[in-house]
């Protein structure tokens, strides 16, 4: 009885300790950041380790960022045939430009799809059914199914969705034609 106790006061006096040293080590940063941002770079009292450390490291951002003076001498801005990186805004305004592209097949191509009874297409042995690999539910013989030129099947209405988004077989990746 005595030992349990004791591990549940001790189990709030850790709690209590942790939270004083997170607190301390809160303002501790927060006054460090102050001394940082008003004392300026901090370079005074640098180990010639530290400086160099600091200096590789504006360095490589500076390359990052393409403001190395280094890089491109004499006011040349690079390679002109290279891309210059877009901003996430230029991004977005170039999709808007764009507009949105349609991937998958038209509705014309879509009606010209050939749709038949599963019992039938098990018949002839055209393809090999054993379940529609876009909802995984299995043929029965009376579902109507799509067989596409690649030799691979599915129900007419699962393919038909999937080709609206994608010209291209669910499994094999074959390219359906758009005409």
């Amino acid at each position: 009885m005595e030992c349990l106790s004791s591990v549940s006061t001790s189990g709030k006096g850790i709690q209590d300790d942790d939270l004083s040293l997170a607190r301390l080590l809160q303002e501790q940063e927060r006054a460090l950041f102050l001394v940082r941002s008003q004392g300026g770079s901090g370079s005074e009292g640098e180990t010639d380790e530290e400086l160099a450390r600091r200096l590789q490291e504006e360095e490589d951002i500076a390359m990052y960022n393409g403001t190395d003076d280094d890089a491109a001498p004499d006011g040349d801005e690079g390679d002109p045939s290279q891309p210059q990186p877009l901003s996430y805004e230029d991004m977005l305004a170039l999709g808007d430009l764009a507009g949105s592209v349609a991937k998958g097949l038209t509705a014309q191509a879509l009606d010209r799809l050939p749709v038949e009874r599963v019992g039938s297409l098990r018949g002839g042995g055209k393809v090999l059914l054993d379940r529609c690999c876009i909802c995984q539910e299995a043929f029965e013989e009376e579902d109507d199914a799509t067989p596409l030129p690649c030799r691979h099947c599915y129900h007419s209405g699962c393919v038909r969705q999937w080709l609206q988004q994608s010209k291209a077989c669910p499994v094999c990746g074959a390219e359906l034609a758009a005409s």
